[in-house]
This record gives structure tokens, sequence and C-alpha cells, in this order.
């Protein structure tokens, strides 16, 4: 009988590391989605088990082509539509944080999303590697916005982004747009009982308007406001 071929340790942490490296990989293939699941609004949308992914994949392209951050709130699932904000509660301590889908997986059986290093901070799951999770789905990835139109401005204006009726869910969108606009200072205002996500005031229809095809490009809807309405 011929001796079974044996990996020395380096041989096979190399191997380990390229099958994980070939599992990212995969995710470049968009998975069919049905819009139907979209029905729902803030209830659970699933639950199961959350893990997360840091230093490995840490500056490498995700599935929609942005270099993965493990420092911002960011996490791959299977089926979600690219840029869906999703509320992840952990069960086992009833934390929360607001992440937006930009890759795929994970897949390993019955984990539902893999998290970003510092989402995982956030819901305190990090040292432990797993936690059972309920996620919400706040914003759908390519949803349209609400439909209302641009006011004819007279003075200047703001971009609204979004409304929430938890202040830490506005409060975490307020990271992912000091990606997108380094040189602007989002903020959060209550008003009509919500927290809302907002610019900061800007000179021009023309200054609105680009913010709007920014938030375009991730697929995040806003709708512009004059200036004085809303303020606090």
């Amino acid at each position: 009988m011929a001796a079974m071929k044996t990996f020395p340790p380096l041989a096979a942490l190399v191997l380990l590391s390229c099958l994980a490296a070939c599992s990212r990989q995969a995710r470049g293939v968009e998975p069919r989605f049905d819009p139907k699941l979209a029905a729902g609004g803030v209830d659970v949308y699933q639950a199961g088990i959350a893990s997360w992914y840091g230093i490995d994949f840490h500056g490498k392209a995700t599935a929609n082509g942005e270099v993965y951050d493990m420092h911002k709130l960011t996490a791959a699932h299977q089926v979600l539509p690219f840029h869906t904000l999703v509320e992840v509660e952990n069960l086992e301590n009833g934390r929360r944080v607001l992440v937006r889908i930009n890759d795929r997986g994970p897949f390993l059986k019955e984990r539902i999303i893999d998290l970003s290093l510092q989402a995982a901070q956030r819901l305190e799951m990090a040292e432990k590697g797993t936690a059972e999770v309920n996620l919400r789905v706040l914003r759908w990835g390519g949803a349209a916005p609400s439909g209302e139109t641009a006011p004819v401005l007279r003075q200047g204006c703001f971009v609204q982004v979004g409304a929430f009726s938890t202040r830490e869910n506005a409060e975490d969108l307020l990271l992912t747009l000091g990606d997108i606009f380094p040189e602007l200072t989002f903020r959060v205002e209550a008003e009509d009982g919500l927290f809302k996500v907002r610019s900061p005031d800007l000179t021009s229809a023309a200054a609105c308007n680009d913010v709007l095809r920014r938030l375009a490009r991730y697929q995040l809807p806003g709708f512009i406001r004059e200036s004085g309405h809303g303020d606090e």
C-alpha cells in the first residue's frame, strides 16, 4: 500500500489561505433576488448566526468592486442586493448596528451574515467570533427614492438621506456618509418623531444635485429640501 501523502504544517496553512481566498473571489457572482422579499418593512428578515472577517481580507476587493475596509460598517450577505442597509441585532446582549451590504458570503452552514470587524466590535461579538442575530432590512439597495421631487429653490438647500426611529441607526449611517463625503459633515436632527440624517446647508441647487448623484453611485436615495425647513 502506498504511503499517504502528508502536508508539512506550513504548506497546510498556505493551502487553507488559498481556499479562503478562492471562496471570497466566488462572491463576484450576483445571486438572483426576488423583489417580493422586500415586503415586510422593519420586520425580522432573517435569523441565524453572524460571523466576521478582518485582517486577512483588509484592502482586498469585495464582490461589488469596493476595497474592503474592516474599520467600516459593512457586511457580506448571500442574496441581499448591494448597498442594502441592514440592522443587525445581537440576541445575546441586545446590541444593534447598521451595516451596508457590499460583499457576498458567508458560505459556512447556518451563518447568515459576515460582518466587518468594526461592526462585530459594535455588537461585542468580535472576541467570541460568532453570535445569534436578527437581521432587519431598513433600506433596500437599488430602491427608488420615495418619489419626492426637488423643490424650486429660492435660497440654499440641503439633502436629507434617511429618517430612523432610533438615533443609533441614524448615527451609523453618518459613518457610511463620512466615507462617501469626507468634505461634508452630515448630522442627525430630531424632527416629527424621527431622527433624520441631513447634509449641511449648501449654497445652490447644483451643489445639492451633486450630493444626490454621489449618493446614487451607492444606490442611497435622498431628496432636496430648502434651507430653513426642519432646522433646529
